[in-house]
């Protein structure tokens, strides 16, 4: 395969993991979550319900954000082109195995029968720091879009 048709090859992989994240990102933080907290009769329903989308959108980036990164350095990119998309699939994994496993782990002292208000609070701060990632995860993808229109405008 020429070089020029492997160059190809490698941005077609490249816009469609990056597609496919920002797309996923943006489908779960407007339409899935407003949509199951709004519909569903509790906020526990919703949250079990959008708990295994948040978990495959967390797992999927850690890959892609990996997968990403080699992709750029095979075409040649450097700097935030290829750290950046590292740090996203940092943050993912950081999001999935620390504070979503803990917001799990006490999901049922929150909202069981006997409901405990310093675990409610603790719940809390885990959920904000959960959007903080999730929102700094949104705003790298589009960060890492900007840095790869401007190296394709460059070629």
């Amino acid at each position: 395969m020429s070089r020029q048709g492997r160059s190809l090859w490698l941005r077609a992989a490249l816009w469609t993991l990056l597609g496919w994240w920002i797309g996923g990102w943006a489908l779960f933080a407007f339409v899935v979550a407003p949509t199951a907290f709004g519909a569903l009769p509790s906020t526990q329903v919703a949250g079990r319900l959008v708990g295994p989308v948040l978990a495959a959108l967390h797992l999927y980036g850690a890959g892609a954000g990996i997968a990403l990164a080699l992709l750029a350095w095979a075409l040649s990119r450097r700097g935030f082109a290829v750290w950046l998309p590292l740090a996203m699939s940092a943050l993912c994994l950081a999001s999935h195995f620390g504070v979503t496993a803990r917001i799990e782990a006490i999901r049922d002292l929150v909202f069981g029968p006997d409901g405990n208000p310093e675990v409610a609070l603790r719940f809390q701060h885990l959920h904000r720091l959960s959007m903080a990632i999730y929102t700094l995860v949104g705003v790298g993808g589009y960060a890492l879009l900007w840095v790869h229109v401007r190296a394709d405008g460059q070629t």
